[in-house]
C-alpha cells in the first residue's frame, strides 16, 4: 500500500507536482481508452491521480497499479496530456512492484537494444494463460501493431517483352 507521504516519492519520479493533478478535468476520456478496462476491471485512471491529489493511500491490489501496460493510449486522449503510465510505473517502483511483463521488457532491452515483442511474449505467456488473459491477445497486438505472419499472395512474374532473353535481363 502506498502512503501518503510516499506519494512524494511518485511526484519526484514523474517530475509532476500534487498540483498539476488538479488540471484534470474529470473527463474520464483515459478510461474510455484504456486497455485494462478489456479485462472488464471498470478502471478509472483519473481516480488514481485523484487519490495521489488528495493523498489517500493507493493499495498495490489496484487494477491499474497491477494490469497497466504503458500503451500511452489514456495519454494521447487526455486534452492535458497527463502522462498516467509514468504516474503508474512511480506508484509501482514505490510500493517495490514489478511485473513479469516489465522483467521481460527490460531484459529485451538489454539483449537487444529494444523491444522484441515474441520474445516479450514468450516470457510473459505463463501469466498470459494463468491468469485467462490470452483471449484477449488478438486485441492487444492489434493496439501494440503486432501481427502474426500471415502468408502473402505472390504474383507470378509476367513473361519478358519479345526480343529480350530473360538471361540478358540484368545485362541492359
Amino acid at each position: 500500500m502506498i502512503k501518503e507521504k510516499d506519494h512524494e516519492i511518485v511526484f519526484k519520479y514523474t517530475g509532476y507536482r500534487r498540483e498539476d493533478f488538479s488540471v484534470c478535468l474529470g473527463c474520464k476520456i483515459c478510461a474510455s481508452v484504456c486497455t485494462v478496462n478489456d479485462l472488464a476491471q471498470n478502471v478509472n485512471p483519473q481516480e488514481l491521480l485523484m487519490k495521489l491529489f488528495v493523498g489517500e493511500k493507493i493499495e498495490d491490489d489496484h487494477p491499474l497499479v497491477r494490469y497497466c501496460t504503458s500503451c500511452y493510449r489514456c495519454t494521447t486522449a487526455c486534452p492535458w496530456q497527463i502522462r498516467i503510465p509514468e504516474v503508474v510505473r512511480a506508484v509501482k517502483e514505490s510500493l517495490g512492484m514489478e511485473s513479469r511483463f516489465e522483467k521481460a521488457f527490460k531484459k529485451s532491452l538489454n539483449i537487444w537494444g529494444r523491444v522484441y515483442e515474441p520474445f516479450v511474449v514468450a516470457m510473459t505467456a505463463l501469466d498470459l494463460l494463468k491468469g485467462g488473459y490470452i483471449k484477449y491477445m488478438p486485441k492487444w497486438m492489434g493496439y501494440a501493431g503486432f501481427h502474426l505472419p500471415h502468408k502473402v499472395k505472390r504474383i507470378k512474374p509476367t513473361s519478358a517483352p519479345k526480343g529480350l532473353n530473360p538471361s540478358e535481363e540484368g545485362r541492359s
